[in-house]
């Protein structure tokens, strides 16, 4: 046995455990805005013997070095060493215990606030206190409790002059002048801070106990949870509320990391680990049981569980199985509920090379070690830095104030928006008024017409191959054109992404025939989605066949991506997943849905929903763009969003948008199924539901009436915009005067065709743009494209649609990472694995790839580019529209970080750790 062995004896050297442990701790190490939802392991020891709590424990070693625990964990076996509470449970007791003790240096303090709530209420006996009053006084307890804890707070209450009056009437006047202030008004606010915080919209008890909209306050709900209540013997709804707290604090103590210096050297999961399968009646079990269905309701990403248990029916996988499965979780973000992988675990004689490996490498590996005094120095110098840096920017502050009160509507005027040059009235086919119509053919006729240059370049390439240059084929999945006319077509997207598809495979295939030793020709085969992509599914299983019988057949690996999906419906998410399990590598063009990103095989170009609500919420609430009186406008204070339940796309964005903007009203229009009552979850959440855009006007129209001050959000497809527009026109009150901010939906070749600020002269619209191909390009990537676009396809309605652009940085992306592989190969094969390594790599490296809707930066596993460039558009009557935002990377070193009047306002930007792809910040 190798001599390290001694150094991990906990660790069983059991046959590929290494892998597991590798995997497992890298998942540890992952640091906010790079995690999934928090992930379950559960070791079933499949024979008799003590494997499983062996590893378990041996992780629990390896988290540790010189006394000191490397990464915050819990190792919960034993009893607790505080005196017992029987309610709260020696499970909670021994978790809260643990956690305290194992915190990493430069971790600071761990507050648990909810989870000590929780803990008090269900340790609170409320049987003496009549029915009435027993919300009162469980919330005085909780507040007696909180104060225990905080010195400021004690001191309240000794200046309040405590419960009862001193005799003297001078000293009960002074006393009831005091006891308001100090001791009354801190109670009352703990009260109401702490039951809005449980039970507002999308909290975790608010979900757990289903409260309706208008229920009982919290502390009167909470009321069930305490000794004595009916019911309360069950220990069911005391785990589940204990652990849902618990989940909840943990996730909070990696929230606002750049504001703490504790925060910011908090990078690792938290790690709960149970060594002993759970015994009947234990408080563990009920908990693995819970543990998934409390990640997705308290959004948690921060922790990992890992316990053994016993064997079931459910299936194991080996140790590599698992690794690779947690392998496959590292490059995915967000919230949902917990991903839960069973390993099967069995006694093995020790095997060498797990050995050497454990004693290689005998603990986790998070970086250079921290010291608990740096933060402290680090808090102190920010808080003298502070001091200073406030008194000297007391002058810039007044300027400030006073440039952003200014009252210019933005893109009112053309001087507060940045105006995008027109095209002439000979190109584009119009009348002189800068706009684009479609062209005077079939749609049919002009989408064969790109098709028709795929074609060249596919014959092309087969005549490269013939020559012995190195030629593979992608996939296209996009839907057909099928209208008839033009009311139809010019909503699908086809036409655009096909040419942008056309123009970036001739580019490709030009470099290609320059620099046949490291550039690969492309040919593309076009994929028929089906309208909404009904037929996506389909048009997957039949290239997952097809590739299947190719590989059977020894023919290679010629066919080595796809990239389309431009729309986030049910059927492109079947697809995806369709494709991920035939080892297809995707690039998204268009689609925008966070649920796009579930899987390992692919990316996006576009901006996501997350990052265009965040600086669409942005944009309203600072700029000026709600009229108030003629020639003066102010931001929005309020907003209406109107979103559709069953779409993904729109039910994602909406939702997105009423988290980052807070004080809006939500309207729920499900087009497809107007009649549709309302599910749970979203009858949970509250908001409005119509059936008739007539119905929605009539609702937008008297909240702006209550508050004139309110912007529409439109969260929707665009096929129902401009009927909306004509409804709030001819049936409401409100004289057609509104200001509507878009969704990315509502693109610019939608917006040229409805031209809805010349029907509708009191409209201010707002729109949200991935890119602008016709003016302000990003970099000369963008200056080449706009040229090559022109001389191919002249001046038209989509000259500055951003599916166009898009759709050639997808094929690019693929093709860099199709270079990549075949590079790193030499002489060798190489196919869809070593593309798909160089794409979870990110090409064009830390300055990323550049790209014609700006540069495309993806971190290690990351599946959006970083600070992707957006636009904000404001549409004008008779000419092009004006940009009146702009964030995001344009080129290397070129980021537009502020918008707005003399740039008064920061841009959102994505997660340093996201831009730089590196776990530890120091």
């Amino acid at each position: 046995m190798p001599g390290g062995m001694h150094m991990t004896a906990s660790v069983p050297p059991l046959p590929k455990i290494e892998l597991l442990i590798d995997a497992l701790e890298q998942l540890v190490t992952l640091p906010p805005g790079r995690r999934g939802p928090a992930p379950q392991i559960l070791l079933t020891q499949l024979t008799e013997g003590p494997e499983a709590g062996r590893i378990a424990d041996g992780l629990c070693a390896r988290f540790s070095a010189g006394g000191r625990a490397r990464v915050p964990f819990a190792q919960v076996a034993g009893e607790a060493e505080a005196p017992r509470q029987e309610h709260v449970g020696a499970t909670f007791q021994k978790i809260e215990e643990e956690l305290l003790r194992n915190r990493p240096g430069g971790f600071g303090r761990l507050r648990l606030p909810q989870f000590r709530l929780m803990c008090g209420i269900v340790e609170a006996d409320l049987a003496g206190c009549p029915p009435g009053t027993q919300a009162m006084e469980l919330r005085n307890r909780s507040y007696e409790a909180h104060c225990a804890g905080s010195v400021f707070l004690r001191a309240l209450q000794a200046v309040s002059g405590g419960e009862e009056p001193p005799p003297s009437i001078p000293g009960t006047a002074w006393y009831w002048l005091r006891r308001p202030l100090f001791g009354l008004l801190p109670r009352w606010w703990y009260g109401r801070r702490h039951g809005r915080r449980m039970t507002r919209k999308g909290s975790w008890y608010r979900t757990w106990a289903e409260l309706p909209e208008g229920g009982p306050g919290f502390f009167a709900d909470a009321c069930r949870l305490t000794v004595g209540a009916p019911g309360a013997a069950r220990r069911e709804p005391i785990v589940d509320v204990l652990l849902r707290a618990l989940l909840a604090d943990l996730e909070r103590a990696f929230r606002h990391p750049r504001l703490s210096p504790w925060g910011r050297r908090r990078r690792h999961r938290v790690v709960l680990v149970f060594p002993q399968p759970p015994a009947i009646g234990d408080d563990t079990g009920r908990l693995l049981e819970q543990f998934p269905q409390a990640v997705e309701h308290t959004g948690c990403t921060g922790v990992m569980l890992m316990a053994a248990v016993r064997p079931g029916r459910e299936r194991t996988e080996t140790f590599a199985e698992a690794a690779i499965t947690l392998k496959s979780w590292i490059g995915t973000t967000g919230a949902g509920g917990a991903r839960v992988v069973r390993v099967g675990v069995e006694p093995h004689a020790d095997d060498e090379d797990a050995a050497r490996w454990l004693g290689r490498y005998p603990e986790i590996a998070v970086g250079r070690s921290r010291s608990d005094a740096a933060p402290r120095v680090e808090a102190a110098v920010a808080a003298v830095a502070g001091v200073t840096v406030l008194g000297l920017l007391g002058g810039y502050g007044v300027a400030v104030v006073t440039a952003r009160s200014d009252t210019a509507c933005l893109g009112g005027s053309g001087t507060s928006a940045a105006p995008v040059p027109t095209a002439s009235a000979s190109a584009s086919g119009g009348k002189g008024d800068g706009r684009s119509r479609p062209p005077d053919r079939s749609p049919r006729a002009v989408y064969d017409e790109a098709v028709a240059a795929i074609t060249r370049q596919n014959k092309r390439a087969d005549k490269a191959a013939r020559s012995g240059d190195m030629v593979r084929t992608v996939g296209y999945l996009g839907v057909p054109v099928t209208a008839g006319d033009w009311d139809e077509a010019k909503y699908s997207g086809a036409i655009p992404e096909v040419r942008g598809i056309a123009l970036a495979q001739e580019e490709i295939n030009e470099q290609a025939d320059q620099q046949k030793s490291s550039k690969v020709w492309l040919k593309v085969r076009l994929m028929d989605a089906g309208e909404r992509f009904t037929r996506a599914p389909a048009a997957a299983r039949a290239l997952a066949k097809e590739v299947a019988e190719a590989e059977s057949a020894g023919n290679g690996e010629q066919f080595l991506g796809v990239v389309g999906l431009g729309q986030s419906r049910p059927g492109t998410l079947s697809a995806r997943n369709i494709l991920a399990g035939a080892g297809l590598p995707m690039i998204g063009t268009a689609a925008t849905a966070e649920e796009m990103q579930r899987s390992p095989m692919y990316r996006q170009v576009a901006p996501d929903n997350h990052r265009e609500a965040r600086i669409a919420a942005n944009f309203a609430r600072h700029a000026n763009i709600v009229q108030t009186a003629p020639g003066t406008c102010a931001p929005a204070k309020k907003a209406v969003v109107i979103g559709d339940p069953t779409d993904i796309y729109s039910a994602n964005l909406s939702d997105r948008f009423a988290e980052e903007f807070e004080d809006v009203h939500r309207i729920w229009y499900p087009v497809q199924r107007p009649s549709a009552a309302p599910p749970p979850k979203r009858k949970g959440q509250g908001g409005e539901w119509v059936s008739h855009t007539s119905q929605m006007a009539d609702s937008i129209c008297r909240r702006l009436k209550e508050e004139p001050r309110t912007v529409v959000y439109w969260a929707a497809r665009a096929h129902e915009f401009e009927n909306f527009l004509d409804d709030f026109d001819r049936r409401t009150g409100c004289n057609g005067q509104s200001t509507v901010l878009g969704g990315n939906d509502l693109d610019n070749a939608v917006v040229e065709q409805q031209r809805p600020s010349e029907k509708h002269l009191r409209l201010r619209l707002y729109y949200a743009a991935q890119a602008l191909a016709k003016g302000s390009s990003p970099n000369v990537k963008g200056d080449d494209f706009r040229r090559r676009y022109h001389d191919a396809y002249g001046s038209d309605l989509w000259s500055n649609d951003a599916r166009v652009p898009l759709a050639s940085d997808a094929l690019g992306v693929l093709s860099e990472g199709i270079n990549a592989a075949y590079q790193s190969a030499g002489t060798a094969p190489f196919g869809r694995g070593g593309v798909q390594s160089a794409l979870e790599r990110g090409v064009g490296g830390a300055e990323g790839l550049r790209g014609a809707t700006g540069s495309l930066i993806y971190g290690e596993g990351a599946k959006v580019p970083v600070n992707k460039r957006l636009l904000i558009l404001h549409d004008t009557r008779g000419g092009s529209p004006e940009i009146a935002l702009e964030c995001g990377i344009r080129d290397s070193r070129d980021e537009a970080k502020t918008w707005g009047p003399r740039n008064a306002f920061d841009c959102p930007r994505d997660q340093e750790d996201d831009e730089d792809g590196k776990g530890d910040a120091g």
